[in-house]
Order: structure tokens, then C-alpha cells, then sequence
């Protein structure tokens, strides 16, 4: 029969032994020690001035005075007024008095305890089977070990989801993510049931989607219903609804469009340019043009030199243009350029 125990080191009374208190009381000095194993610090290499008994210490490499030739992560144990050196073993598990920090010897060397495997972790909230981590707190931070940080959120095949969602008293108002899809999604909510898709962006082109989920172009803008897609700019301050704006998409067509007018006018520096009246007719510089066409200021056409004017048939008969040689304007009968007085020239 051995004379210790095999994982503590414990002495074994002998039979027929004298003074059985001494091992006996040996056996629990060491117990005191090692049962509930608390330490004061880990990593230590320098004793206490004044030791406080029954104070424990796992020693780190190069201990000094009293410490040393110990190994790293013996226990240093204050006992008696002496003290006292206990090798453990791997698998044993430690606690800093001060933190509580847990610390798990492996290969000789107290490790941070790995959280591995758990069912669920709760900080100041509890889990459940679907949020397996619970946190409740003013503010998470997740900050960089080194030069950078990325939050990686992975989901198994393209129609699962991966996401963010943001929640109003628990019901959902908004989501960021892969949401049934590889496309990145936009989606918002005002009853957490009930959601519309804002915008999508598409990882094979980059496309831009607004108000689809498949844009066939960079940026592809749909609105539902008979005016098609749209984008309004507006004041916000005049009417009872969207009074000005910029409309593009209905019949292919774009324009600026003055919803409480009957003229869509274009318009720089709060000033009509150009305006097509509700009967076709088009203003420029003026925003009731009396005829098909009405210019407010004076009409330039092309200049040319005489030896490069264009072809007067393939400009068309009525077509105008300015002779820089001959100093005058010249219009087209259809076949040949003609000064004011009908010549030919």
C-alpha cells in the first residue's frame, strides 16, 4: 500500500504508527489547502512581504526569494508561519479571491476557464432555447484585439435568414440582413407582422432596389400602381399632400411635376425655365405660353461659315440657321438655303 493518496498527495496513517495525529494533521493542513482551491494571485514571483496565513499563491516562472526553484504554477501555501509547496495537477481549477476569476490548469499552465458547450449564457437576464445569450445592459461593447473587429452573423442555406432586428416593447419595427435571400434587405414594420421590403441590394451586381427585390439596374426604383416609380422632393409646407417634386418612371417618361398645377414646369433657382402646359403648348421663360412654342427673350440659332453650312434637304424645309459669312440668318425651303428675301444662296 502507498503512503499517500494518489491525486492529493494526502499521507496515509501506518499501522501500528506513532503520533497518528501528526500525519493525520498533515493530511488536513493539506486539505484546507487544495479543497475549495482559492488563490490570493496567479503568475506570482514575489513573496509577501508580511504573509497572511493560510494564503495561497500559484507561482509564476522565475519565483524569487523564498519562491525560489519552485516550477510555475506551483501553489505557494502560507501555513504555520512556513511555506508550504503543492504541485497540482492538470484539470484542477482555481479561483482568484479577488475577481473571482476561474482558472483551469492545462499543460502546466493556469489557464482562463473555456466557456465551451453551454447551453445558454445569461448576463444580468435569462436565456431561453431561442436566445441562447441573454443581455441586459445600457450599452454592449464589443471592441478589437489588435487591428480590427468584425461581428459575423452566419446563416446555413440562401432562404434562411441572417439579420438584425431592431424592436419597439418586443415587436419588430425594423431588419437588416440576408432575409431569405443572399440579397442584403431593408425591411420596416409598423405592427412587427406586417413588413415592407425598403431597399435591396443585390451581391452579384450591387443593384440598388427600391421597392424591389430584384432591381434589373444600378438603381432601380418601383413604386407600385398606375404613376410607377417615383422620387418626390418636396417642401413639405405648401398643400395638403406632396405639392412639387421630381417624377420619373411613368411611361418611361421623366419629369418635373407641380401636383396642384396643370403644367409640368423645370425650374432653377426657384425660377420656371421651361413650361408644357396642360394643352402642349411650351414656354420658355414664360409660364403661360399663348401658342405651340413661346420664347420669352431673343431665339439664337446654329452659326455656321458659308462653306460649312449643312445640307438645307437634310435639315428640312422651315429650318434656320445664322451665316457667319454672310451675316444673316438662312432657312431652308427643303432643298436649298434661302437669305430673307427668298434667294437662293
Amino acid at each position: 500500500m502507498a503512503d499517500n493518496s494518489p491525486r492529493l498527495d494526502l499521507p496515509y496513517l501506518a499501522p501500528a504508527q506513532a503520533q497518528k495525529h501528526v500525519t493525520h494533521n498533515a493530511a488536513l493542513t493539506r486539505l484546507d489547502i487544495l479543497v475549495q482551491l482559492t488563490v490570493t494571485a496567479f503568475a506570482a514571483t514575489q513573496p509577501p512581504g508580511v504573509p497572511e496565513e493560510g494564503a495561497v499563491y500559484a507561482l509564476g516562472a522565475g519565483a524569487q526569494d523564498a519562491w525560489a526553484g519552485q516550477d510555475a504554477a506551483t501553489l505557494a501555501a502560507f501555513q504555520d508561519g512556513a511555506w508550504i509547496f503543492v504541485t497540482p495537477q492538470d484539470g484542477w481549477v482555481a479561483a482568484e479571491a479577488a475577481t473571482g476569476a476561474l482558472r483551469v490548469l492545462a499543460d502546466g499552465d493556469w489557464r482562463a476557464l473555456p466557456l465551451e458547450n453551454l447551453d445558454g449564457l445569461g448576463v444580468n437576464a435569462a436565456f431561453d432555447a431561442t436566445n441562447r445569450l441573454a443581455v441586459a445592459a445600457a450599452a454592449t461593447l464589443l471592441t478589437h484585439d489588435g487591428g480590427g473587429h468584425r461581428l459575423k452573423i452566419n446563416k446555413a442555406t440562401a432562404a434562411d435568414t441572417a439579420s438584425l432586428l431592431f424592436q419597439s416593447g418586443y415587436s419588430g419595427r425594423a431588419e437588416i440582413g440576408l432575409a431569405g435571400s443572399d440579397a442584403l434587405s431593408f425591411k420596416v414594420s409598423d405592427d412587427g407582422s406586417t413588413w415592407t421590403g425598403a431597399l435591396h441590394l443585390r451581391g452579384d451586381n450591387g443593384h440598388i432596389g427600391m421597392g424591389t427585390a430584384d432591381p434589373k439596374y444600378p438603381l432601380h426604383i418601383h413604386r407600385p400602381g398606375t404613376l410607377g416609380a417615383s422620387i418626390l422632393l418636396s417642401n413639405g409646407i405648401s398643400g395638403s399632400g406632396p405639392t412639387d417634386g421630381f417624377w420619373f418612371g411613368y411611361s418611361n417618361a421623366a419629369y418635373f411635376w407641380n401636383y396642384e398645377a396643370t403644367a409640368t414646369q423645370f425650374a432653377t433657382a426657384n425660377t420656371a425655365r421651361m413650361t408644357i402646359t396642360a394643352a402642349g403648348r411650351v414656354g420658355i421663360g414664360t409660364t403661360t405660353p399663348s401658342c405651340a412654342l413661346q420664347v420669352s427673350g431673343p431665339v439664337r440659332p446654329g452659326t455656321y461659315a458659308s462653306a460649312s453650312r449643312p445640307d438645307a434637304a437634310a435639315q428640312g424645309a422651315g429650318a434656320m440657321i445664322y451665316d457667319t459669312g454672310l451675316t444673316q440668318p438662312l432657312w431652308s425651303d427643303g432643298s436649298v438655303w434661302r437669305d430673307a428675301t427668298g434667294t437662293a444662296v
